[in-house]
């Protein structure tokens, strides 16, 4: 190739590794990756997305990674810039999402300028992304681009997945870099992720299928990492085989479809189905599948029990008898340990098909079903966000996405959200537990499935933190359906008030924003509700005009999910 600066051969390495879209926000350090990414517009092979902060880059960029099952790629500048990453890095970090933060630097000759900003802008940026990512690439001369570009893909796409960073100095992205041959440093092996895949030792696998067959109430934990493995048929068919109930994680949400007769919903103390806890509570065998075992999933670390036999199968050995006494440990992939434990079981001719077990959690269901009904069936006005959920369950078919913010955003749709099939069609900020995520995750969600709808789901508080990215929505012309459940409150930290000081602190009271009318000043149709009658019509109607909407709902300030 002709000589260029450095930024022509990375946005080539990019388009190598199928990045279709960088999401970003400029600055004077990282304009050769703009100049490069302008020139390559002409054949639509790679877009940049402008966002309006680089927290918001680095959602859009995650959320774009969790539906395509490549590396999201975002990029920000020095200083400043890199210190609204880490947010999103961390979320990415914790979720075991892979990214690539391309973030600029200062002159490799100015490292001794950089504290206390002597160099303008200048802070030890590297130290601080160490700490909420896999690894931070250093490239201090142009001619190792292009093999740590390759160690990036690498690091982001194995193993565990998660978020690296490649800082580049300014002197180092503008300088003249000519590369004979890009595809020496392309391996389509790291495209797409998990790009390694282990299964574990045969001696363990054999001894979980046996206590698996033994097992008088066994039930099955799934979190995020089987859904990164794709292990939905193998979870189904070890159900099936052994009539094994199914709860989840928020994350480990669509593992199963909410109808499948043995899904049992999504557990923990953050969001929570009665019949599924039960289960949880009461099994004789927990067999945990890609979950890190969280605060919120184990009830504060309090189940499995001492009692209970423990079946722990996940992909990083760090995880695995970590925290529960483990009587089956189990490091590998998710969806071949599975397929592993189900050929063991079918060569031992090993089934129990258990009817009264199935009794008992059709049951379960049965009573769910009726509580959500009772809860569903509401006309109050403030509307109380149950009524919202029955819209939506109402209106969203198979092939839509839910995308919900932190907060009880998140609680709404893990527990409420009938999602029609299996799948990631969910998306929850569950790394970080952030405020601020769905708007920029909206897009990230929108862009890599063209085909679905969107719909996001927020309290205002956190949509206050993300508004002005509805305007690189209008940009994009994307057809997202942004809900804000407008109590004028931090309803989360009001809850926590009230329920743990017996007090309401000012501070988490908000003043009335008018979300509809602020949307359409950013070019989005905004659509305010008041009356729970309307929402299944205005839903409907959003979701119909084929532009970014805010849907505005008046809810109540008290209900809380149950």
């Amino acid at each position: 190739m002709a000589e260029k600066h450095t930024g022509f051969v990375l946005v080539e390495l990019l388009k190598a590794y199928g990045v279709e879209y960088i999401f970003g926000i400029p600055g004077g350090q990282t304009l050769p990756l703009y100049d490069a990414v302008e020139v390559e517009k002409q054949g639509e092979t790679i877009k940049h997305v402008m966002m309006r902060d680089e927290r918001s880059a680095g959602h859009a960029a995650c959320v774009y990674s969790r539906f395509t099952g490549k590396v999201g790629v975002c990029d920000a500048t020095v200083g400043p810039g890199a210190t609204n990453l880490p947010s999103a890095l961390g979320e990415a970090l914790n979720s075991s999402t892979p990214m690539l933060a391309i973030v600029g630097e200062h002159p490799v000759a100015w490292i001794d300028y950089i504290d206390h900003g002597r160099a303008s802008q200048g802070i030890d940026q590297i130290n601080m992304l160490k700490a909420v990512s896999k690894k931070v690439f250093y490239v201090p001369t142009p001619e190792v681009l292009p093999s740590l570009v390759k160690a990036a893909f690498v690091e982001a796409t194995s193993g565990r997945p998660g978020p690296v960073v490649l800082a580049i100095p300014a002197d180092v992205f503008k300088a003249p870099l000519q590369v004979d041959d890009l595809q020496d440093y392309v391996d389509s092996n790291f495209i797409t992720f998990p790009a390694t895949r282990t299964v574990p030792e045969p001696d363990k696998i054999v001894k979980a299928a046996e206590l698996l067959a033994q097992a008088e109430d066994p039930v099955m934990l799934v979190g995020g990492g089987a859904l990164i493995s794709g292990a939905f048929k193998e979870v189904e068919e070890l159900a099936d085989l052994l009539t094994i109930p199914v709860v989840t994680t928020f994350t480990g949400k669509g593992i199963l479809p909410y109808d499948h007769p043995l899904a049992l919903g999504v557990v923990g103390i953050f969001a929570n189905t009665p019949g599924g806890e039960e289960l949880l509570r009461s099994s004789d065998l927990v067999l945990m599948v890609g979950t890190k075992n969280s605060q919120s999933s184990t009830f504060i670390w309090s189940v499995p029990t001492p009692k209970q036999k423990v079946i722990h199968l996940d992909i990083d050995p760090t995880e695995v008898g970590r925290i529960f006494r483990t009587d089956v440990p189990l490091v590998g992939d998710a969806k071949l340990g599975l397929a592993a434990i189900l050929e063991s079981l079918k060569e031992g001719g090993k089934s129990s098909r258990d009817e009264k077990r199935l009794e008992k959690i059709e049951a379960l269901k049965a009573d769910w079903e009726d509580k959500i009904a009772e809860l569903f069936d509401t006309d109050d006005v403030p509307i109380k966000p149950f009524a919202v959920m029955a819209a939506l369950n109402e209106t969203m078919g198979p092939e839509d996405i839910l995308v919900c913010d932190a907060g009880f955003a998140s609680a709404w749709g893990g527990m409420y959200f009938q999602q029609k099939q299996a799948g990631r069609r969910c998306a929850f900020p569950r790394g970080l537990a952030g405020l601020g995520f769905t708007v920029p995750a909206g897009i990230g969600a929108q862009l890599a499935t063209p085909e679905s709808r969107v719909v996001t789901l927020a309290g205002d508080g956190a949509f206050g933190y993300v508004l002005a990215d509805l305007a690189t929505q209008v940009e994009l012309n994307l057809p997202v359906v942004n809900i804000v459940l407008n109590n004028s409150a931090f309803g989360w930290v009001k809850w926590a008030e009230k329920a743990w000081y017996k007090n309401s602190f000012s501070a988490s009271n908000l003043s009335r924003i008018e979300f509809a009318k602020v949307a359409e000043g950013l070019g989005c149709a905004g659509i305010k509700v008041e009356d729970p009658g309307e929402l299944p019509g205005a839903l409907k109607k959003a979701l119909s005009l084929g532009r970014p909407v805010v849907l505005e709902v008046i809810t109540d300030a008290v209900t809380t999910p149950k």
